[in-house]
């Protein structure tokens, strides 16, 4: 897992601060990170959708994601992306 979400009273939380700011390009395949890269630790969710073959490069950042558990990946496929000032 490389973005967990931290204890937040009895839930778990993604990065609290400014939504982060993404750099780079995503891969062509759903799970291939290419060289994305963002800042802090808020939440990373890709896009599931297609054109034909081609993969979407869209993708959220959010900050305040709240989960039912701490100790969680925030991010959706789990990124390997690089990530600075979390």
């Amino acid at each position: 897992m490389a973005n967990i979400a931290q204890v937040a009273g009895n839930n778990g939380v993604s990065g609290t601060g400014a939504p982060g700011t993404p750099s780079g390009a995503l891969g062509a395949t759903y799970t291939d990170d290419g060289t994305f890269a963002v800042t802090g630790s808020n939440a990373v969710r890709r896009s599931v959708s297609k054109t034909g073959s081609a993969v979407s490069n869209v993708v959220s950042v959010t900050s305040g994601l709240r989960f039912a558990y701490s100790g969680v990946e925030c991010d959706l496929p789990t990124l390997a992306a690089t990530r600075t000032g979390a």
